[in-house]
């Protein structure tokens, strides 16, 4: 089974739209001019707004990587939900009177597998070796171990709470992108004031800058290969 790249290319769509926002800061940083002759009390404010911008940019650090979280989350929960599928496909057939005690024991196997190969992908989906779905959002693996080829209702239950934990893994991207979204605004509007009674050379400062909006460039990346390692691993399991 292979799984869709969409959840992939919103990860990437967010954390550019995030990279471009910074990158509109650096030019609207760019056109300022260095002023000279700052007092102290000019000095007091400077380093007050450099703290709040370090601390807007600690913001977006911690939202790009509960982004990169998510999508790991959200690329495993379609994973989970299609492989509920089977294991309601095979529930029905196991009730049908035509099937022979052979034909029952192979579903019984085949559900037996799936659900294993569902149980390891809630074990395997990690973020710089955090487990995302039991840590992160709660999702046990230990409850796919109760679930039964004659149990039909056990597996509609199961279904319903991956459909709930898809809401919330979605909610908290949305959330994680608004985060980046105000926090490169203010900082735009923080560091355009701080360019005006900053000691620190322009220069310097663009470099600074330019270094962060790097920093995103290299999560974009790392987060995309372990999201297409996680995708081909869950192709291989539910194959």
């Amino acid at each position: 089974m292979k799984i869709g790249n969409s959840s992939n290319t919103q990860m990437n769509t967010l954390l550019n739209e995030a990279k471009t926002n910074t990158d509109k800061m650096l030019s609207t940083i760019g056109a300022q001019r260095e002023l000279s002759g700052k007092d102290n009390a000019s000095l007091v404010i400077s380093n007050a707004l450099a703290s709040q911008i370090s601390t807007l940019g600690q913001n977006v650090q911690n939202a790009n990587e509960m982004i990169g979280m998510s999508q790991i989350a959200d690329v495993s929960l379609r994973a989970l939900s299609a492989g509920t599928e089977k294991l309601e496909e095979l529930s029905v057939r196991f009730k049908s009177d035509t099937l022979s005690s052979e034909q029952k024991s192979g579903l019984e196997k085949e559900f037996k597998k799936i659900t294993e190969a569902m149980q390891k992908m809630v074990e395997g989906a990690s973020y710089n070796g955090q487990s995302v779905l039991s840590s992160t959002f709660g999702l046990e693996a230990s409850s796919l171990s109760s679930l039964t080829i004659d149990d039909k209702e056990s597996i509609t239950t199961f279904t319903q709470s991956l459909t709930s934990l898809s809401s919330t893994v979605s909610s908290t991207m949305n959330s994680a992108q608004s985060s980046i979204a105000n926090s490169l605004s203010s900082m735009t509007n923080l560091s355009s004031a701080h360019a005006t009674i900053s000691e620190t050379p322009l220069d310097q400062k663009l470099t600074e800058l330019s270094q962060q909006n790097l920093k995103i460039d290299r999560s974009t990346l790392a987060q995309a290969h372990q999201n297409n390692l996680m995708q081909q691993r869950i192709s291989s399991l539910l194959s």
